[in-house]
């Protein structure tokens, strides 16, 4: 029998519990054993939870509280997001559309270099202003940041072909732009010109469109050489291109 049991007074040594010393008494152990009992079921409660490894539910925002914003998990950059097309001739892009409705217009006025450029860097890839001496201001490093994962993504495609990738043109400040038309994407870094060795343009072409760019175009002017113009929207989205019935649409060669 337990010591605290043992030690209630017996039933007898008061007359009916009516005694003021008898009801005490046992008041007491009652609070006691009710205390005993409660810390043992927390305890249990415990050991459940924490077996269970579940984690406290997160807080609803309130109404008219913002949600914290989670980090964005890096795409995959080394396969393709969108299907092969069967061929990709001159002076034809994808998707459907003039480049203005697949990737945006032009917008100077919100346009920020400081804060909307990048410097892109990989021994994998040539670029021109790297070996141009004419004019030494060139920068073709430099491009808007949403054209980064996309074109890593190429890069890494073209490799995988045996390629390597060449850039020829990417951000041409809207001040000093001498060979694109002043609402060209190129004076917001959001368009780039390429070209490969070891790959034809319309293989290049396909993995441009692979690899997620918004727009891309055979672009085979008359008067300057061919190569494949691509573009990216400001807030580029890395998720495939979801268009039944991929096409080819033929686009006059302009300046891009």
């Amino acid at each position: 029998m337990s010591p605290i049991l043992q030690n209630f007074p017996k039933r007898e040594s008061y007359d009916e519990y009516s005694d003021p010393n008898g009801f005490n008494h046992w008041m007491k152990r009652a609070v006691i054993i009710a205390a005993l009992i409660g810390a043992v079921v927390l305890v249990v409660l415990l050991i459940v939870r924490g077996c269970s490894g579940k984690t406290p539910d997160a807080p609803t925002p309130q109404r008219g509280e913002k949600p914290q914003k989670t980090a964005r998990a890096a795409p995959d950059l080394k396969n393709p997001v969108r299907p092969a097309v069967r061929s990709f001739g001159r002076n034809s892009s994808l998707p459907l559309g003039r480049e203005s409705l697949n990737a945006g217009a032009i917008d100077l006025a919100t346009f920020n270099p400081v804060n909307d450029l990048i410097h892109f860097e990989d021994p994998r890839v040539w670029f021109e202003s790297d070996h141009d001496t004419d004019d030494e201001t060139d920068n073709d490093h430099l491009l808007h940041r949403a054209m980064e994962w996309p074109l890593r993504r190429l890069v890494n495609l073209v490799e995988q072909k045996g390629g390597k990738l060449k850039i020829q043109d990417t951000y041409r400040s809207a001040d000093t732009n001498k060979i694109h038309t002043e609402r060209s994407l190129h004076c917001e870094g959001r368009a780039i010109d390429l070209t490969s060795e070891n790959l034809s343009l319309s293989e290049l072409a396909n993995l441009c469109w692979q690899a997620g760019f918004d727009y891309v175009l055979y672009e085979a002017p008359k008067r300057s050489g061919e190569h494949i113009h691509t573009s990216v929207r400001r807030e580029h989205d890395t998720l495939p291109f979801e268009q039944p019935g991929f096409s080819l649409q033929k686009q006059p060669s302009e300046k891009k």
